[in-house]
C-alpha cells in the first residue's frame, strides 16, 4: 500500500482528501503545518507529499528546498496543491522540486489520477532509496556496478559451497536441492563424509532473506564443518553451533537446523533438530509416518539451550525428507498455507520416483499450489531413500 502524507493548513480540505485517498486504497497521514509536515515525512518517509503551497509561518516552497536538501528525503515525489493559477508560481513550484501541481478547487478524480501517474513514474525509486542511504557516497554508476558484482560473485561462491554431487552408497539413495527466492539464499544443506562409514548430513535455514542470511549461513555452514569432524553427537554439535551464535550474534539473529549422521553399514541415522521443521520418515509399505522432532531450540536465542538427539533404525522402503519451512509454509493465491499434511501426501503419491526425481516432484508440486515461480522464500529439500532390496534392517 502506498503511503501518502498531505499537508495542508485548511483542516476541512485535510479531511476531504484522506477520506477520498483512503477510500482508493492509499494510506493517508495528515499534517496542517510546514514544520509538522516536515517532522512526518522524515519519520515516515511516504511515497509521496501532497503540498500545499500558501501556508502561515512555513509555505510549501520552503518545506521542498529543506526536503531536497536532505538526502533521506530529497527522492520522494511532491504535487503542489495551489489556489494561485498564475504560471510564475506553477513554474517556481516545479523548478523548486515538485513533480506535478494541482490547482483548487479539485476533482478527486482527477487527484487520484494525477496521485497515480506521479506514483507510477516514481515507484522505481521507491526501492533504489534505501540501496543510496546504504551506500552514502560510493552511490556511483561504478559504485553500484561494484555492488553487482559482488553480489554475484557471492551468489556463485554460495553455490559452489552446496554439495557437487550426492555421495553414493549400495542401497541408499541421497539427493538435495536449493532454489533461493533472492540472488543469496538463507538456506543451506550438506553432506559431510566422517568416515568410510559414516556421514554428516545437515539442513538449515537462517531467519531472514538475502545478503544478511546469507552472510550468517557461511558463518554456521563453517562452525558445522569444524565441530562435526571433532566426533561429537548430533545433540553436541547443535549445542556447540548455538553457544557460538548466542554469544557473538544479536538477540535477533538465530537459525535453525536438523543435523544427523547416517551409518550407511547398520543402517542407523542419529539427529538432533534445533528448532527446525521436523522431517518426515515414511514407509510405503508399512504406511508407517514419523516426524523427527527430537532435539531442542532454535540456535542463537538462548546460551543456556541444551539438545537431545535420537536413534532411528532404518528399513527397506523408508524415506526421509528433509525440508525448510520455505515448502511449508508457502502459499497460494487464497492465502492457504502448503503444509506438512500436502507434503506427506506427495511423498505418498510417489514413492516409486528416486530420491532426485522424488526432490524435483516436491518442487514441481510446490509450484502448481502457488500458482507462482517467484518464490518469498528459500527452497531447500534433502531425500534420502532406502532401497527396496535391503535386507535384514
Amino acid at each position: 500500500m502506498d503511503k501518502i502524507i498531505v499537508v495542508d493548513d485548511e483542516l476541512d480540505i485535510l479531511e476531504f482528501v484522506q477520506v477520498s485517498l483512503e477510500a482508493d486504497g492509499f494510506e493517508v497521514i495528515i499534517a496542517s503545518s510546514g514544520k509538522e509536515a516536515l517532522a512526518k515525512i522524515k519519520r515516515e518517509l511516504p511515497d509521496l507529499i501532497l503540498l500545499d503551497l500558501m501556508m502561515p509561518q512555513m509555505d510549501g516552497y520552503e518545506v521542498m528546498n529543506l526536503l531536497k536538501a536532505d538526502k533521506e528525503t530529497r527522492n520522494i515525489p511532491i504535487i503542489m496543491l495551489t489556489a494561485l493559477a498564475q504560471v510564475d508560481d506553477k513554474v517556481k513550484g516545479l523548478s523548486t522540486g515538485a513533480d506535478d501541481y494541482i490547482t483548487k478547487p479539485f476533482d478527486l478524480k482527477e487527484l487520484t489520477a494525477r496521485v497515480n501517474a506521479v506514483l507510477k513514474g516514481t515507484r522505481k525509486v521507491k526501492y533504489i532509496n534505501p540501496l543510496m542511504r546504504a551506500m552514502g557516497d560510493a552511490f556511483t554508476e561504478e559504485g553500484v556496478k561494484q555492488l553487482g558484482y559482488h553480489l554475484e560473485t557471492a551468489a556463485k561462491i554460495q553455490q559452489q559451497l552446496l554439495p557437487k554431487e550426492p555421495p553414493q552408497y549400495e542401497n541408499i539413495e541421497i539427493a538435495g536441492t536449493l532454489k533461493p527466492s533472492m540472488m543469496v539464499a538463507g538456506d543451506f544443506y550438506d553432506f559431510i563424509p566422517l568416515d568410510d562409514d559414516h556421514l554428516g548430513i545437515a539442513i538449515a535455514d537462517i531467519n531472514g532473506k538475502g545478503v544478511p542470511a546469507a552472510m550468517l549461513m557461511f558463518m554456521v555452514r563453517t562452525i558445522l564443518r569444524l565441530v562435526c569432524r571433532e566426533g561429537n553427537s548430533p545433540a553436541d554439535v547443535l549445542k556447540r553451533i548455538n553457544d557460538f551464535l548466542a554469544a557473538e550474534t544479536e538477540a535477533n539473529i538465530f537459525a535453525t537446523m536438523v543435523y544427523g549422521i547416517l551409518d550407511t553399514k547398520s543402517l542407523t541415522f542419529t539427529y538432533s533438530n534445533g528448532g527446525h521443521c521436523p522431517p518426515i520418515k515414511v514407509n510405503s509399505q508399512t504406511d508407517s509416518v514419523a516426524f523427527l522432532e527430537t532435539g531442542g531450540l532454535l540456535l542463537g536465542i538462548f546460551d543456556y539451550a541444551e539438545f537431545a538427539d535420537e536413534t532411528l533404525p532404518l528399513k527397506a522402503n523408508d524415506t526421509l525428507v528433509f525440508y525448510t519451512d520455505g515448502v511449508t509454509e508457502a502459499e497460494n493465491t487464497s492465502e492457504e498455507i502448503y503444509g506438512t499434511e500436502r507434503l506427506r501426501k506427495v511423498i505418498d503419491q510417489n514413492e516409486y520416483l528416486d530420491a532426485d526425481e522424488l526432490c524435483r516432484k516436491i518442487e514441481e508440486d510446490l509450484t502448481e499450489f502457488t500458482s507462482t515461480l517467484q518464490r518469498s522464500d528459500d527452497l531447500t529439500i534433502v531425500v534420502i531413500k532406502i532401497d527396496e532390496t535391503v535386507k535384514g534392517v
